[in-house]
């Protein structure tokens, strides 16, 4: 099992609709998991109308506040997106490491999203915690 940690923080919703709405297009092909303390549904559904490619019907942009009835399933490429306060993606997060952690053959991307507003302040802590950044472009290592 490989765990690879990705952070990133948006400005509004819309903002990180529009990050997660490009690096879903490119990564259509793997499993997607989300954990949304509050759903992006709508910004969703703007983007996919102005560009003509659905994305929603593959993944719940709604919101998820029972963590534990999230089913994981053993596959081989799994991407977790995560939003929420910082208890919220504790909670997610420990969720996650525990269901996968037997898992063998699983090449995992957890993504914490941050609103920058209100959780600016762990910027330096989350990075340096992260093995990338996800922006609007795609991930790029920290150096």
């Amino acid at each position: 099992m490989k765990v690879e940690n990705i952070c990133n923080f948006y400005a509004s919703n819309y903002h990180l609709s529009v990050v997660l709405y490009e690096y879903l297009l490119k990564n259509n092909k793997k499993n997607i998991i989300t954990f949304f303390e509050e759903g992006i549904d709508e910004e969703i559904k703007l983007l996919e109308n102005k560009r003509k490619n659905i994305i929603k019907n593959k993944i719940n942009f709604s919101s998820n506040i029972n963590i534990e009835e999230t089913e994981i399933n053993e596959t081989k490429n799994i991407i977790f997106i995560l939003r929420g306060s910082n208890v919220y993606l504790k909670l997610a997060n420990t969720y996650i490491k525990d269901k996968i952690k037997h898992m063998k053959n699983v090449k995992a991307k957890v993504i914490n999203c941050y609103d920058f507003n209100n959780q600016g302040n762990l910027m330096s802590s989350v990075i340096k915690g992260s093995d990338k950044i996800l922006y609007t472009t795609g991930e790029k290592i920290i150096d």
